[in-house]
């Protein structure tokens, strides 16, 4: 048995299996990807990486596992998928995916690739351990739904743990509480009626964490620079499957010898001279056919207008939030109810948290005004309904 000292859940015991699995080179890279991508912009001490967070999502599975009273072939499992969930992100966690999903086609959650070869293979085949099974459990099938649920080990270790880092108040949940009153009923993982509490309180960290944390404007922009520089990278040659490869470091020392744009957008990020907003605004404010209109087209339309080149123009328009917070089973005097009808906050949170969705509209600073104003006419904003002025946040 290995400890490992971390500093939100203290100590983390690892058996031979999962301290295995840790020292495997697949693992030992996740100690150079950060699990925050690039919001150390914004807030300096959320350096913390997807190792970190890995450990910590397999102790919370560990804990939850012997609450469950799982037989041990299901523990190992669970436990496994757990520490291995995130083998197969990318360079800066989730600021690479967008830029790379259209070439690779496969999210970081597919990992049948690492763990059918190499020292990962090795460890689970010693171990009497299937990547198959591995790979459901990542899924969230059966009780994969410790590990991904809507209310699973990596949401409550990477509230806590961003929260602690970011010095952000809002991620701290009462997960002692909430693995205790968690339970199988009729093989579907619920929350007794004690730990409803928990269990909103969670969701409520969630919605204030991303307009804070996740949703911010300053990481919402780095975002689309460096996803603009990989493709630009792409465009030149560059392997979409190298890139996915790589880590933090690897990918900005790649994109400063790729020169031209692509080193460019790297070294802004790097010396923090990112792009302003122009345009940022909520559903309320856009007709929803814009939602589906081609970026590109919209793009040249502005870059024309304003008289700048289409580069330089950069569009957010994220994944709406779902509306399934508060579908997470709850067991009440034995019937089980949507926590949306136990907790009547759990509704309110689900409208508040399409609230905090955002359209951005990004541009060089000198850029700004020009552009600003070439984007509420492409895209029919009236002005007295937009704010489009903002003091930047340092």
């Amino acid at each position: 048995m290995t400890e490992i000292r971390d500093p939100v859940h203290g100590y983390i015991r690892l058996d031979g299996l999962s301290s295995e699995l840790a020292d495997t080179p697949q693992m030992q890279r996740l100690r150079w990807i950060r699990q925050l991508g690039l919001a150390s912009l914004v807030y300096p001490g959320a350096n913390h990486t997807r190792f970190e967070h890995s450990l910590g999502a397999y102790h919370l599975a560990d804990l939850l596992s012997r609450q469950l009273d799982l037989d041990e072939e299901e523990s190992r499992t669970v436990c496994a998928a757990a520490l291995l969930h995130d083998v197969g992100h990318g360079p800066l966690s989730h600021a690479t995916e967008a830029a790379l999903a259209p070439f690779i086609r496969k999210e970081h959650e597919s990992i049948m690739d690492l763990l059918k070869r190499g020292e990962l293979a090795e460890v689970l085949s010693h171990h009497g351990l299937r990547a198959t099974d591995i790979q459901k459990a990542v899924n969230g099938s059966g009780l994969g739904q410790i590990v991904s649920g809507e209310i699973d080990v990596d949401r409550m270790d990477y509230l806590l743990r961003d929260a602690h880092y970011t010095g952000v108040a809002y991620g701290v949940i009462d997960r002692l509480r909430l693995l205790q009153k968690m339970t199988l009923h009729e093989g579907k993982l619920v929350v007794e009626a004690g730990g409803v509490s928990a269990a909103t309180s969670m969701l409520i960290s969630r919605l204030l964490m991303h307009p804070s944390v996740y949703y911010h404007h300053v990481c919402r922009i780095s975002e689309c620079m460096i996803a603009a520089a990989i493709r630009q990278a792409i465009e030149d040659g560059a392997s979409p499957a190298a890139i996915r490869a790589m880590d933090d470091m690897e990918l900005f020392t790649f994109l400063a010898s790729a020169g031209g744009y692509a080193a460019e957008m790297a070294e802004r990020i790097r010396s923090r001279r990112i792009f302003k907003r122009a345009v940022y605004v909520g559903l309320e404010c856009l007709d929803p056919s814009l939602l589906r209109i081609n970026e590109k087209i919209l793009t040249s339309e502005i870059a024309h207008e304003a008289g700048v080149e289409s580069d330089y123009i950069l569009l957010d328009n994220p994944v709406l939030p779902d509306a399934q917070e508060g579908s997470f089973p709850v067991l009440v005097e034995g019937e089980v109810r949507p926590l949306r009808e136990v907790s009547p906050l759990v509704s309110i949170l689900e409208r508040a948290h399409k609230a905090t969705w955002r359209f951005g509209v990004y541009c060089r600073e000198e850029d700004r005004e020009n552009v600003a104003q070439a984007a509420r006419r492409a895209l029919n904003l009236k002005k007295n309904k937009l704010i489009y002025k903002y003091i930047d946040t340092f």
